[in-house]
This record gives structure tokens, C-alpha cells and sequence, in this order.
């Protein structure tokens, strides 16, 4: 199946996401007493973080069944202050989320000792498909770097929004601190999550 720009774009849109997420798991609930070194690897169908632990039970951690232990709560404030993380454990509900978009499945959070979180890769496999039945839709801004910063402000959009909510322009602007041109470009990009509604005079987003 042959994908297009758009697709590649959304899918990269997702994967760093979730690249971001993991690192900031790492970092927050590192046991920093142990030796043992931390690895974030990529490989063809996966990619995973193994991380020192200090280890409260063992199995498979869940949005479901997971119980937030501020490990490092002096680092977990200091990320929440500068935007890099939400509350806590918004971690693992955000990986679950962003791992669906652009692999189809959900990955593994798995708690003991050494504490590893695996995403499942997929490259033949897009959000954009299964959404829109293999329509094929262009995009017109072409394939650029996405920047950490506008990684960081997609994900605040993403994570302001509620279900069945409508936000103005202005929403956004107050939100990131940006001017509407550049507010409604990154919206532009999230178009397989946010629709909009109306003219462009009353035009209001929501998500899908």
C-alpha cells in the first residue's frame, strides 16, 4: 500500500510523541541508586526503555490497574514546571493513546526490578487508513522537521481538549501563548483529531 506524505507526516507526528513521553518516564521514575544503565532501543517492530527500578509489585501495568508512585517527585515538579510532563501518570495513558495512532496496537508497560516499556512499530501501518478507508488526502506544507517545540505544543492541545467540548482559536492562542496564524497551522496538522466547525469568522474546534 502506498503511503502518502501526509501519512508519513501524521505517523511522525505520533512516534515522536511517544519518544518524548518514554524519555520523560525514564528520567522521573529512574532509581538513580543503581548502577544498572538505562537503554532506550529501536528496532524494526519495537522500540523499549529498560530502566533501574525501585519495584512496588511485579506484572503488567495498565491505565486501568496502575497506581502513580512519585518515584522522583523533586524531577517529576521541576518537568511539570518547564511543560514536560502532565499530572501524574499521564505517562502511560498518553503511550497507550499515541501508540494505537501509529503502530495499531498497545504497548507493554512492565513493572519489577528492571522496569521496561515496549511500543510496538509498524511502518505499513497508519491512523489515516483505518479512519478514512484508504482515502488518500494530500498535505500542502511538504516534509519538514517537526521541532521539539512544536512536538511539546501538539501534545498540549491534544491533552487541553475534553470530548464533545468546541474551543474557539482564541482557546489556543491563551493556551500556548501564540499568535492565531501559527495556532491555526499547528491545528491544521492535527486534522485527524480535531475537526472544525463553522465559517471562519465563528469557526470552533472539537475533537473527532
Amino acid at each position: 500500500m502506498e503511503r502518502t506524505e501526509r501519512q508519513e507526516k501524521v505517523d511522525i507526528i505520533w512516534q515522536q510523541l511517544c519518544y518524548w513521553e518514554m524519555i520523560a518516564n525514564t528520567l522521573i521514575h529512574r532509581e538513580f541508586t543503581s548502577s544498572y544503565t538505562a537503554k532506550f532501543v529501536i528496532e524494526k517492530d519495537r522500540m523499549y526503555t529498560e530502566n533501574a527500578n525501585r519495584s512496588s509489585g511485579d506484572g503488567i501495568i495498565t491505565p486501568d490497574n496502575m497506581e502513580p508512585n512519585p518515584k522522583n517527585p523533586i524531577i517529576a515538579s521541576f518537568f511539570r514546571n518547564i511543560g514536560w510532563s502532565d499530572r501524574l501518570g499521564s505517562g502511560v495513558r498518553n503511550i497507550f493513546k499515541y501508540s494505537k495512532y501509529y503502530s495499531g496496537e498497545e504497548p507493554e508497560f512492565v513493572e519489577g526490578d528492571v522496569f521496561r516499556i515496549i511500543v510496538p512499530l509498524n511502518e505499513d501501518y497508519s491512523y489515516d487508513n483505518v479512519k478514512n478507508g484508504d482515502k488518500k488526502t494530500a498535505i500542502k506544507n511538504g516534509d519538514k522537521k517537526i521541532s521539539k517545540k512544536t512536538i511539546q505544543n501538539y501534545k498540549k492541545i491534544l491533552e487541553f481538549m475534553e470530548e464533545g467540548k468546541e474551543y474557539t482559536i482564541q482557546d489556543f492562542c491563551n493556551l500556548l501563548n501564540l499568535k492565531p496564524s501559527r495556532t491555526k497551522e499547528l491545528l491544521k496538522a492535527l486534522t485527524q483529531d480535531i475537526e472544525q466547525i463553522g465559517n471562519n469568522k465563528n469557526r470552533k474546534y472539537r475533537l473527532k
